[in-house]
């Protein structure tokens, strides 16, 4: 099946598609959500679902051709949906519901679009600032739709600041970290998709984890790439994949800066 052909218009219709869900989803149930567990501990609110299913119909309005994984879909679909030969949307409609379950506004939406294997377009939205991210393969990246002024990057892990969610690193790699901090500062703010947007912004420098899912990264990856950064799991090889499997990512915001910190991280595994 050939690929279809994505670009620059497809994004900013996309990009609206996701305000209006998330104006008539996300801030209806925040601050008064009701949150259940699911299997692997992690919860789900109805903002979640609500979100995902009006995602799903306005993209399968706008994109026939194109179906749907999303993270809260039965992993049997899930399954299907990696195994076809069809473009698929990859949707995580809250990423960080946690914090928005309690209020903490620090959540995002993530949208990757597959085609043949690899992610062609990628969209992070942040409903709190009203800011998205995106991007399209080989056409560039973009903040709300205008090519952004990007901050100058360090030229030494020394002078960078860090995204590490230390809960899901080795005890022996967070020790090491720890001990022999090799980064300016670190952070970890409970959204992954956000994490990738702000280090393909450029306003922070590395980030690290060891345990993320496709949904997690299916946009991210792509934003850094068009940004001018560099993106690897442990085991250096890409952090794109179609599998429900979690990988690992080392990443950074630019070349020089990968080659550092991928060499720091992996001297501790």
């Amino acid at each position: 099946m050939p690929r279809h052909s994505y670009s620059y218009d497809d994004l900013l219709s996309i990009q609206e598609i996701v305000r209006e869900a998330a104006t008539h989803s996300l801030a209806v149930y925040y601050a008064c959500s009701t949150a259940d567990y699911k299997a692997d501990g992690s919860i789900v609110t109805e903002a979640d679902l609500a979100m995902q299913q009006a995602m799903t119909t306005a993209l399968a309005e706008r994109y026939p051709q194109v179906c749907m994984l999303g993270e809260e879909i039965s992993e049997d679909e899930q399954s299907r949906v990696i195994q076809g030969d069809q473009d698929y949307w990859c949707l995580d409609p809250v990423d960080g519901t946690t914090n928005f379950h309690a209020t903490v506004p620090l959540f995002s939406v993530s949208l990757g679009l597959i085609s043949k294997g690899e992610t062609v377009l990628g969209l992070v939205y942040d409903p709190n600032r009203n800011e998205f991210f995106g991007a399209v393969r080989d056409q560039g990246f973009w903040i709300d739709g205008a090519s952004p002024a990007r901050p100058d990057q360090p030229h030494k892990l020394g002078n960078c600041i860090a995204f590490i969610d230390f809960k899901r690193l080795s005890a022996a790699m967070s020790t090491s970290l720890v001990q022999d901090t090799p980064y300016k500062s670190q952070r970890n703010i409970g959204t992954c998709a956000l994490e990738w947007a702000w280090l393909a912004a450029g306003r922070v420098n590395l980030l690290l984890h060891g345990r993320e899912r496709i949904w997690d990264y299916a946009a991210g990856v792509l934003l850094t790439e068009e940004a001018g950064g560099r993106s690897e799991t442990f085991d250096a090889e890409p952090v794109f994949r179609q599998t429900l499997t979690p990988r690992s990512v080392i990443a950074a915001s630019n070349p020089e800066l990968f080659e550092q910190w991928a060499a720091r991280v992996r001297s501790s595994i």
